[in-house]
């Protein structure tokens, strides 16, 4: 068979896997109904995890063991000198090697771990917002809505002003029943004789207490 026919062939069966996937795998709906590989391949399809990260992880660490070994070898290695007509002992380099080598593996790997790290914190945002039928679901790539974090913001103070706040005597520092003292006396303005609410006269907003008028 001729390559480009096998590249034709290819190309027609990945475009009907790719029908099929967007079928029964990448719904989310379907995702309850599928088998553990079915969830592994609706979850990389929806790109649900990032391999970035696993992927970058073991090439540090790679990276690192093998720089640090390299050094180590270099230390019982020597190289002959035209020159001098000796051998000169490659120590300095191995040493060199063993500390300078994962440090700056280290500083390459985080700053390309700054961008993974900070869509992670994304992602950790998004799934700590109420999920509800349209939204993300927890996709990697998924923006959180901050048309619903503002409005949830600034429903906030609002709903600190229409609770109700619980007034006190004044006296005992009992909970005031519409306005009035359950435990004390009953008081009354000394000029136009209304009884006091909580020690205030409701129509000449005098703050002193004092006993009814004499008829």
């Amino acid at each position: 068979m001729l390559p480009n026919a096998m590249l034709i062939i290819a190309g027609v069966l990945a475009l009907v896997a790719t029908v099929l996937a967007f079928i029964y795998i990448v719904p989310e709906g379907r995702r309850e109904k599928m088998g553990s590989f079915g969830k592994f391949l609706h979850d990389t399809c929806n790109f649900k995890y990032l391999m970035v990260e696993k992927i970058l992880q073991a090439l540090y660490i790679f990276s690192t063991a093998a720089v640090i070994l390299f050094g180590v070898l270099m230390l019982f290695r020597t190289e002959y000198n035209y020159w001098t007509d000796s051998r000169i002992w490659m120590g300095g380099y191995g040493l060199l090697i063993i500390i300078l080598g994962p440090i700056t593996i280290r500083l390459s790997y985080e700053l390309m771990m700054m961008a993974i790290l900070l869509l992670k914190n994304v992602i950790a945002i998004n799934r700590k917002l109420p999920d509800k039928p349209g939204s993300a679901g927890g996709d990697v790539f998924a923006v959180p809505d901050m048309q619903e974090l503002r409005q949830r913001r600034e429903a906030a103070p609002s709903a600190q002003k229409t609770a109700p706040r619980h007034a006190y005597c004044r006296v005992c520092g009992t909970e005031l029943v519409n306005g009035v003292c359950p435990k004390c006396p009953p008081q009354y303005c000394k000029l136009c004789g209304t009884q006091l609410v909580n020690g205030i006269c409701p129509k000449c907003s005098t703050p002193t207490d004092s006993t009814p008028p004499q008829a």
